[in-house]
């Protein structure tokens, strides 16, 4: 080996002492900013949540105040005092306010009717309440009470935010209160479209009102006033940033948000600058002044994803340049990022379905009750009219015309509730190995009747990889794709089916040159009851999403005014 000369000694010499010592800085410097960035970002979020939980507790205290005083002004006076009517009265009143807590309180403070704890007729009301401070110019104060609320076979107590008022029926002074609950759905609702954990802490009985699984409930002795500058606690191994806010004297509304993402991305920087430093000095020794500069520009991009991560914004792909090791780590970085996306897109479009699948499940049960009882009046009322006497035949004319219109409006209306009911009762599907475009062929061929004037294309690729899939529900999903497209092209115009192998499975696309979607219309594209097609239920496009998700694909739109619209299905490969 021949010996080191002058030059390659001091441009390694220079190298070493020009290109480490800013590196090591730019290590220590990304790691404190990206701590800090993080401990920033936690500090806002937590103090956003507790402006935003704040705002919804405000929200339903107002709601509270109105519907509370609607029922003690003007359902409540018009009752009937019937000997029975009592022990209904606050459901009956409740139920048609949307209240989910609502009593009524003698002068003697027992319960003469109560909605959410109906066990409590004759009671004394022994409710223990939160008043919150009053404020100069501001409305009255808010009410958190802890009732007594029926459960299955049991009750257990929960906290509601609630509104008082003084009403009088039947000559009776009585106290009507009610509201929402607190606890439960709502803290649920908070917790996940935040990403915080919310809680509220009886700090005079020593209890959290909590979601079930909430880490909250093994802080046991918190002390919340005050807090600090940097409020953490220990929670099930897991360092925990907290903020409190008093609601009332001795009631918290607490959120948290966990610190192991802040401990996992330090730790992951100080090792991916430790690797920088060191790949650059062994490589220092032939080519420093080319590396240098291939070191330093991927990582800058890395050290700026990450960055622009820790702040919130969203996940962006960097630059695969540099050394082969940085574009692997950058493309970890990627796939990472890619990821977290189709993970977030995944568990909307999921939470979706679900939570409008309730709704369609309860919307058909309270429909579809009245419909029997109406249809066997009509019948009963066309047998009675053969009977009557006085000019039977123009009685016989009009009262058959309202029966018709009556039962025609029924047929409608059961036709809506069997839509509904098909969208709540959507089946779990059974996958088998299916091809494709089969499948596409055979819809295409039920549809291409209705195509008049629409010029319908096809344009499937050979020797597509089988699918695991329910064959009814994809052809289902595919058929209210084709209908949706046929139906934007009243004039006429341009269906267009393809299929292709991808990466991550196998796509169709429906293309139509239709009048294209705006952005308010795409955004709302698939939320249920939305349709933008006059008689239309709104439930197709959700129905799709929910298919394609059901299978662990994906669905997305393109689309642009007056440019049609493209709708693509991504299924997994078997």
């Amino acid at each position: 080996m021949r010996p080191w000369s002058g030059v390659r000694s001091r441009l390694l010499t220079a190298f070493v002492l020009v290109a480490l010592p800013p590196l090591a800085l730019l290590t220590v410097a990304v790691n404190a900013l990206l701590s800090r960035t993080f401990e920033q970002a936690s500090s806002r979020r937590l103090s956003q949540a507790l402006v935003t939980v704040q705002a919804e507790l405000d929200h339903l205290r107002q709601q509270a105040q109105q519907r509370v005083a609607a029922v003690a002004d003007q359902d409540l006076p018009a009752a009937p005092a019937l000997p029975d009517s009592e022990p209904r009265l606050a459901s009956q009143l409740a139920a048609h306010r949307d209240l989910e807590a609502l009593e009524i309180v003698d002068g003697r403070n027992r319960v003469v009717s109560s909605h959410h704890w109906p066990a409590g007729f004759g009671l004394a009301d022994r409710d223990q309440v939160f008043t919150a401070r009053a404020q100069a110019g501001a409305d009255p104060p808010g009410t958190f009470r802890v009732e007594r609320a029926a459960e299955g076979y049991g009750d257990r107590e929960r906290l509601t935010v609630t509104a008082s008022r003084d009403a009088s029926w039947h000559g009776d002074e009585v106290v009507v209160r009610g509201g929402s609950f607190v606890d439960g759905e709502l803290l649920q609702r908070l917790s996940t479209a935040m990403g915080v954990e919310v809680a509220v802490r009886d700090a005079a009985h020593g209890r959290w009102f909590a979601t079930a699984r909430s880490p909250l409930l093994q802080w046991a002795e918190p002390q919340l006033e005050g807090g600090g500058e940097r409020p953490e606690v220990a929670l099930g191994g897991e360092s925990y940033r907290w903020a409190a806010a008093e609601l009332a004297p001795q009631l918290w509304l607490v959120v948290a948000t966990p610190q192991g993402a802040l401990l996992e991305t330090t730790a992951g920087v100080r090792q991916l600058a430790l690797g920088v430093v060191l790949l650059a000095a062994a490589l220092a020794v032939g080519v420093a002044v080319v590396l240098s500069g291939r070191i330093a520009r991927p990582v800058r991009d890395l050290a700026g994803a990450a960055h622009a991560l820790a702040a919130g914004e969203s996940p962006r792909a960097v630059p695969a340049a540099g050394p082969d090791e940085v574009a692997e780590l950058a493309l970890a970085f990627n796939l990472m990022t890619e990821q977290l996306r189709e993970s977030r897109e995944r568990l909307l479009q999921a939470e979706r379905v679900a939570a409008w699948r309730e709704m369609a499940r309860r919307l058909a049960h309270e429909l579809k009750n009245p419909i029997f009882p109406i249809q066997l009046s009509i019948e009963t009322l066309r047998r009675v009219l053969d009977q009557d006497t006085a000019d039977p035949a123009a009685f016989r004319a009009l009262f058959l015309e309202s029966s018709d219109t009556i039962l025609e409006e029924l047929r409608v209306l059961r036709k809506i509730i069997e839509e509904f009911s098909d969208f709540a009762r959507m089946p779990r599907p059974t996958p088998t190995p299916l091809d494709l475009n089969a499948v596409v062929d055979h819809t295409l061929d039920v549809y291409r009747p209705r195509a008049d004037g629409v010029a319908v294309e096809a344009d499937l690729s050979p020797d597509l990889p089988p699918v695991l899939a329910d064959r009814d529900l994809v052809g289902r999903a595919l058929g209210n794709l084709i209908s949706n497209a046929l139906d934007a092209m009243p004039e006429g115009g341009r269906l267009r089916v393809r299929t292709a192998a991808a990466a991550a499975g196998v796509t169709v696309e429906i293309e139509d040159s239709g009048p294209g979607l705006n952005e308010e219309q795409k955004t709302r594209l698939f939320t249920p009851y939305y349709t933008t097609k006059r008689g239309g239920t709104g439930l197709g496009l959700a129905i799709v999403q929910g298919i394609v998700s059901d299978h662990g694909g994906r669905i997305q739109v393109r689309s642009e005014p007056g440019e049609g619209t493209t709708f693509t299905l991504l299924f997994p490969a078997a």
